[in-house]
């Protein structure tokens, strides 16, 4: 084959499905419909019945851009929009949805891409509660009210330092939000359905003995905007709880300690792999350990949130945080068909292999096999 030359050429898959969340419409909608025109494909859009203000903008500056035979956005049911015969399907949404979906393409084996969620935890290394560190967690954990796939859902924190943790958490909580749950900057819940889950959460924990921390300024005046939850830090949390297995999805932060690195390492790979994992410290010893040890989707290191918006980076998860990449060149590549090409040379040597098979041949053979 010495004398053939190999090449891939990337061609367009067809026609792209996209499902999109209502948590951020618009980047989680135009993410993935401008990676899949990018790798020449066309696009059907479902995004979320719950942001019909959203979809309309979407619609309407889409319909400007591209004829719909290109793009077009749809709206209905999601069941029937993932039984489509499509090239591929990328979705974001849970890990519950995100098997439906699976389940309904694989009819017409179409490809997906699941962006997915799961319960994303933030390790804090001993002797590293400082205020950069717990304001960080801070953003990342109240960003649009908790409503974040990548959010901490979880922070492990040395059992020396919970106190000191949850004192410097409140204070924080205080300074970005002076208001308290009545902050223009403070997000509330998207509807009343996602406000009760929340609020079941968190009386299964209390009446499992959970202690319920509400923080910041006057949290009790939460209860006077519509579907409004004060940050609440929870402390005391058992595997007989459904906060300890369920994705928050909230500004609720449930705090584990633990002893060891080992020992926060061993709490995170008996959950099942998250989408997220963040690390606070110095260490590199420790720091090396919790990266070569855990698996998820992305990790930020001293940080929270930001890897997601790293251009040169893939973006999605591992196991029950989904499956496949897309951002950059991953997307590119997920949303295309490499197609592998060899030009046969002018000289072929497997010609001396052609039938019918003589003297020359068991001679070739000999010399190759001896």
């Amino acid at each position: 084959m010495r004398f053939g030359t190999n090449r891939i050429e990337y061609q367009p898959l067809g026609v792209v499905g996209v499902i999109s969340p209502w948590n951020y419409p618009v980047n989680l909608s135009l993410m993935p419909v401008v990676t899949a025109i990018a790798a020449g494909n066309r696009v059907m859009l479902k995004p979320s019945k719950f942001v019909p203000a959203t979809n309309a903008v979407l619609a309407s500056m889409l319909s400007e851009l591209f004829p719909p035979e290109q793009v077009t956005i749809v709206s209905g049911d999601g069941a029937a929009f993932s039984s489509l015969p499509f090239d591929h399907l990328v979705f974001t949404g849970s890990t519950e949805v995100g098997r439906a979906v699976m389940k309904a393409a694989s009819e017409n084996l179409v490809p997906v891409t699941l962006e997915l969620g799961g319960k994303s935890p933030t390790i804090v290394a001993k002797g590293h509660v400082t205020d950069r560190t717990v304001s960080d967690i801070v953003f990342g954990k109240l960003l649009s009210g908790g409503q974040t796939c990548i959010a901490p859902d979880y922070a492990l924190v040395h059992e020396s330092e919970i106190d000191t943790f949850i004192d410097s958490y409140d204070h924080l909580v205080k300074t970005a939000y002076p208001d308290g749950p009545n902050s223009r900057d403070y997000t509330s819940i998207i509807n009343d359905k996602q406000y009760a889950i929340l609020t079941d959460l968190i009386e299964d924990a209390r009446n499992h003995r959970a202690r319920i921390i509400e923080v910041g300024h006057r949290p009790g005046e939460a209860a006077h905007r519509p579907h409004t939850l004060a940050p609440t830090v929870v402390l005391g949390v058992t595997d007989d709880m459904r906060i300890a297995h369920e994705e928050i999805f909230g500004p609720i932060l449930p705090i584990f300690p633990y002893r060891d690195i080992d020992d926060a390492i061993d709490y995170v790979n008996a959950r099942p792999r998250p989408l997220a994992l963040y690390y606070f410290g110095n260490n590199d010893t420790d720091r090396r350990k919790v990266l070569d040890r855990t698996t998820s989707g992305n990790v930020t290191v001293n940080g929270t949130i930001m890897h997601v918006g790293q251009d040169d980076l893939p973006f999605g998860g591992v196991g029950a945080s989904g499956m496949g990449q897309y951002h950059g060149i991953e997307g590119f590549r997920t949303l295309s068909h490499p197609k592998g090409i060899y030009v046969q040379g002018r000289f072929n040597a497997a010609r001396l292999l052609y039938a019918p098979y003589s003297k020359r041949t068991d001679a070739l053979l000999n010399f190759f096999l001896r």
